[in-house]
């Protein structure tokens, strides 16, 4: 009995893997095919990428964002600002409407105060990741030397602790990379809400798709720092 049990449990924690590392491998290139998808739809509303900002930052947002420009591509939110890239001023593609319904949806947020220090916790975080390495290479230095008798045997234990150190620091890294996926979730949502106001159901459904895609990335970097050591994907960074 205990060994089927066993089993079973084995089963399941290979096929959990399996899909893990499949969506580390390949949600990327389901977010690029995707994006490719959305860009051949052009909006039926008349609208442009600008006339939308302005009616949902009129609307939602008390008029308190301005636009400013940056390369393509890197299309983000920040407080006061919307940043968009030439490309996307000048284009009524559904996969422009979408990202950037998204990056409002981060302004609403942050007008909601669910943004609270989540930049600050990012900065601080960037820093703490930058032990991560020096506590294991001190935590096998000091291990080694004391299995091999250069140092009291106490000094394994010290070693040992840096190790904890660093797998905390990693804890730290797959739930601060949760948080974000959470984020990210909830600035799709409003975006959707947005989008909803001025596109068919034909063209919010294809946005929606585009979305998840997008959010899907954000599980494959999760899953990327938590399976890099196995060499079986590619590693990514602890603290983006």
């Amino acid at each position: 009995m205990w060994l089927y049990i066993v089993i079973g449990i084995g089963v399941l924690f290979f096929l959990i893997i399996c899909f893990c590392l499949a969506v580390a491998n390949f949600s990327f290139d389901n977010f690029k095919e995707k994006r490719k998808e959305a860009m051949s739809y052009r909006a039926s509303n008349g609208m442009n990428i600008r006339d939308f900002v302005e009616v949902i930052n009129e609307r939602y947002l008390d008029g308190a964002l301005q636009v400013t420009r940056c390369e393509e591509y890197m299309e983000h939110f920040s407080p006061g600002y919307i940043a968009l890239s030439p490309s996307t001023l000048n284009s009524n593609s559904l996969a422009s409407f979408s990202t950037i319904a998204h990056e409002l949806g981060h302004g609403l947020q942050y007008k909601k105060g669910e943004l609270n220090n989540h930049w600050q916790r990012k900065s601080k975080n960037r820093i703490l990741g930058k032990f991560f390495l020096p506590l294991i290479l001190i935590g096998v230095v000091l291990a080694v030397l004391s299995l091999v008798n250069v140092t009291p045997f106490f000094v394994l234990y010290i070693g040992v602790g840096f190790f904890a150190l660093a797998f905390l620091i990693f804890l730290i890294a797959c739930y601060t990379k949760y948080r974000e996926i959470k984020i990210e979730k909830g600035a799709s949502n409003y975006g959707m809400t947005f989008l909803k106001e001025c596109m068919t159901k034909e063209e919010t459904k294809i946005c929606a798709e585009f979305l998840n895609s997008a959010r899907l990335t954000y599980w494959g970097s999760l899953f990327r720092t938590m399976l890099g050591w196995t060499m079986l994907t590619k590693k990514d960074k602890m603290f983006n």
